[in-house]
C-alpha cells in the first residue's frame, strides 16, 4: 500500500467514526429530548412487565389545516382531486411540494396551498401561546 492509499484509508477511517460518534449522540439527545416534557422537566413513566410496547404520542389533529385547503377547493383555486392530494400531504404530517407539483398543482396553486397552510399554522401558533389572533392584545 503506497502512502497516498494509507492516506485515504485514515481519512475515510477517521470519517466513519465522525459519523458513528455523531449518530451515538443524536441518540442520546433523542432519547434525552423524548423524556422531557414541554416545560423542561423529566417525564416520569411506569413500565410493567406486560407492556411490551413503548408508549406512542398523541395523534396529532390535523383538521384546522384540512379546514385551510376547504375553502381553496369550494373558491376554484384547486380541484377535488388536487385538494385530496393536499391532504394526504397534511395527513403524512409534511407537505411536499414536489410531490403536489406531479400531483398537477401550478406555481400561482402551491402558492395559495402554501398561503393558507401558513395561516392556520399561524393561528395555531398563536392559539397555544395564548395570543389573540387579528392585532388583539394579550389578556392578563
Amino acid at each position: 500500500m503506497d502512502d497516498k492509499n494509507a492516506r485515504q484509508a485514515r481519512i475515510r477511517h477517521t470519517a466513519i467514526g465522525a459519523l458513528a460518534a455523531l449518530a451515538a449522540v443524536g441518540a442520546i439527545a433523542g432519547t434525552a429530548a423524548l423524556a422531557t416534557n414541554k416545560d423542561g422537566h423529566a417525564a416520569t413513566t411506569t413500565s410493567t412487565a406486560s407492556d411490551k410496547t413503548r408508549a406512542r404520542p398523541p395523534a396529532v389533529d390535523h383538521t384546522p389545516f384540512f379546514d385551510a385547503i376547504k375553502p381553496l377547493v369550494d373558491n376554484g383555486t384547486i380541484t377535488a382531486a388536487q385538494g385530496q392530494a393536499v391532504d394526504r400531504e397534511i395527513d403524512a404530517g409534511r407537505v411536499d411540494t414536489a410531490t403536489l407539483a406531479s400531483s398537477g398543482l401550478t406555481s400561482t396553486q402551491l402558492e395559495a396551498v402554501e398561503q393558507a397552510l401558513g395561516g392556520a399554522k399561524s393561528a395555531l401558533a398563536a392559539t397555544m401561546n395564548g395570543t389573540p389572533q387579528h392585532g388583539g392584545t394579550k389578556r392578563p
